[in-house]
């Protein structure tokens, strides 16, 4: 009987992924590209600027009409700082990578529109280019620091008739817990293209 249970517990997933697989309406690969607006909470006052413009991009399948699993890999651009004084000056250029996978909740609105959840693990890299001029000499490094975190997200998508191009917005709350960075709140537009 245990052998039996056993049996039952291996070949039912895989049949039903054989299903998945198999029956084209439940598995849909896509690929996208977002452009997004990112506002960081920094754990120190800073002149830097909150703001952050990032592109990403995106590789995905919708599993079934409520679930689906995508992996992205998003930059930012430069946010500069410059500290002046009489005798020395400090440039600073601070960037951001990251990579991870969301899996996707979908609920249907409308035949055309779906409302969405996500949850996800990214990798994220914040990086500090910075230049230092004195009287004397000048100096360049680049800084990192590196966080491996959660994010949850929410948005909406609509379909566009043909069943292949779909428009999305969403927001997602990545706590980053740096040094520097305490969290990102991003809010991005996006297009998606369905095999």
């Amino acid at each position: 009987m245990k052998k039996l249970l056993f049996i039952i517990t291996l070949i039912f997933p895989l049949y039903g992924f054989a299903g998945i697989y198999t029956n084209t309406d439940n598995f849909r690969p896509y690929i996208g590209i977002n452009a997004g607006l990112n506002i960081t909470d920094y754990t120190i006052k800073t002149n830097m600027d909150e703001k952050y413009y990032s592109a990403t991009i995106n590789a995905g399948a919708r599993i079934g009409t409520n679930f689906g699993l995508e992996f992205f890999f998003t930059h930012s651009g430069n946010n500069n700082l410059e500290l002046a004084s009489e005798f020395e000056t400090i440039n600073h250029e601070v960037y951001y990578m990251g990579y991870g996978f969301d899996i996707y909740g979908y609920y249907k609105i409308t035949p055309d529109f779906d409302f969405f959840t996500t949850f996800g693990v990214a990798n994220y890299n914040f990086y500090d280019k910075y230049d230092y001029i004195n009287v004397f000499e000048s100096t360049s490094d680049k800084i990192s620091e590196n966080s491996v975190t959660t994010r949850l997200g929410i948005g909406f998508m609509f379909t566009f008739p043909g069943d292949k191009v779909s428009a999305l917005f969403q927001y997602k709350y990545t706590p980053i817990n740096m040094d520097i960075v305490r969290n990102l709140n991003e809010f991005s537009l996006g297009i998606r293209y369905t095999f």
